[in-house]
């Protein structure tokens, strides 16, 4: 098969990076060999110069490290982000009535609500639920803007994972962000959410 032209290039690394989308947090982190990479597209993608793939990867790495995270880190600060301990995340198989919950999301086979404790002292829930104990929510509104804003949860992510922080659940609709951390975890989590 033959393969000519930069635009051609160009679109093969684009979707290369599509489909690794790390490859964007390890260069907006400062830590992606761009070289290594190059090495590794080539061989992977057969038929494709070198020194083509490098420049594309240049080219796109440039282009993803200016206006848009300054714009994404923009909305970030301007959300308001609170902390809430005393919660907890309850995963059963049908809804539960009488249940004071501060979300619920409903899967194809399972119900998963965010629980504040204090609000629920005693709860009858099925034999088979799964709750998870130990728990803090970051809940972060923001403005409508990020709704047609791509990027805006990566760039949650980015930061938590800087921070070595594991993401229990996270839970995005429209203007609002819920994500789940372990309580330990909890401040560090929020430091790195407010930190700019």
């Amino acid at each position: 098969m033959s393969r000519t032209g930069r635009g051609n290039v160009e679109t093969m690394v684009r979707d290369y990076i599509k489909k690794n989308p790390e490859l964007i947090i390890s260069m907006r982190m400062g830590i992606l060999n761009v070289s290594k990479l190059s090495r590794k597209i080539s061989q992977e993608e057969t038929g494709y110069n070198i020194i083509s793939i490098r420049s594309a990867l240049n080219k796109i790495f440039m282009e993803n490290s200016s206006a848009d995270t300054v714009h994404i880190d923009r909305l970030l600060s301007e959300s308001k982000i609170t902390l809430q301990d005393k919660i907890m995340v309850i995963t059963v198989d049908r809804k539960i009535d009488n249940l004071n919950f501060l979300s619920a999301t409903y899967l194809t086979d399972s119900i998963v609500y965010i629980v504040d404790e204090t609000k629920n002292k005693k709860l009858d829930l099925p034999k088979n639920a799964v709750i998870e104990r130990n728990v803090s929510s970051l809940h972060i509104f923001s403005s409508m803007e990020i709704v047609k804003t791509p990027g805006f949860v990566m760039k949650i992510n980015e930061r938590l994972f800087s921070y070595e922080i594991n993401v229990l659940q996270l839970i995005s609709c429209s203007n609002e962000t819920i994500i789940i951390v372990n309580r330990k975890d909890a401040i560090r989590a929020y430091e790195a959410l407010m930190n700019q």
